[in-house]
């Protein structure tokens, strides 16, 4: 299987001064670009009317494309606004998460470097684990555990351990430039998670996710 786009909306979307509407344009042209299999809607809003608004706006052009859209962290207002699922970044909030949401959302989960908390959420059934470079391992307690983290695979290589050793699919989190795309693809990522080289392309997003989609053809 090729990997897909995992498209995270930009980071400053759920701020009160931006203007979703006008933004939604782009939005839409880059999704009709083809390929992008998930949304996540990027951040925490400074408020619920913002992130209702914001949801609201992109959450049926989304869904009428047959792409799953996700918010972050809150899954009760997943449920709530009718979204696809969550996207947690503590992988000890899953059980709640799924005794909340049942079978019927997604929750993925993303598990930074640690090789530990991915086999976890794995294994209790999270739809997908994430890997982010960008964030460090916790403080481990636990000797085996700290030593199974720190003798572990990094970077791509945490990827292809991955693919080699579990089933649930993986998405590569580390925002990644789009000349680097195919590497995490070769890797094994079965989602590729892209952001800053979409919504900051020196054309438009929508040619974006055409370089995007040609790298990992």
């Amino acid at each position: 299987m090729n990997s897909e786009i995992y498209l995270l909306t930009p980071s400053d979307l759920l701020s009160d001064d931006k203007n979703v509407e006008q933004f939604k344009a782009l939005y839409t042209q880059a999704l009709d670009r083809g390929r992008v299999s998930c949304v996540l809607l990027s951040g925490s809003a400074s408020n619920p009317k913002t992130l209702k608004k914001t949801v609201e706006a992109l959450q049926s052009v989304t869904q009428e494309r047959d792409i799953a859209f996700l918010i972050e962290d809150d899954y009760e207002n997943a449920k709530t606004l009718g979204c696809d699922g969550v996207h947690l970044n503590d992988a000890g909030r899953y059980k709640e998460a799924r005794e909340y949401l049942g079978t019927d959302y997604i929750v993925g989960v993303d598990c930074g470097i640690s090789r530990h908390d991915a086999i976890l959420v794995g294994e209790a059934g999270a739809d997908y684990v994430a890997f982010n470079n960008r964030r460090p391992l916790p403080e481990i307690e636990d000797p085996d555990v700290r030593e199974f983290e720190e003798g572990g695979p990094k970077g791509l290589e945490l990827l292809t351990w991955w693919q080699t050793m579990m089933t649930p699919p993986c998405v590569s989190m580390d925002d990644i430039p789009i000349e680097a795309v195919k590497s995490h693809a070769d890797a094994g990522a079965d989602f590729i998670a892209v952001q800053t080289a979409i919504w900051n392309h020196r054309d438009n997003p929508a040619t974006a996710i055409t370089e995007v989609n040609e790298a990992i053809a």
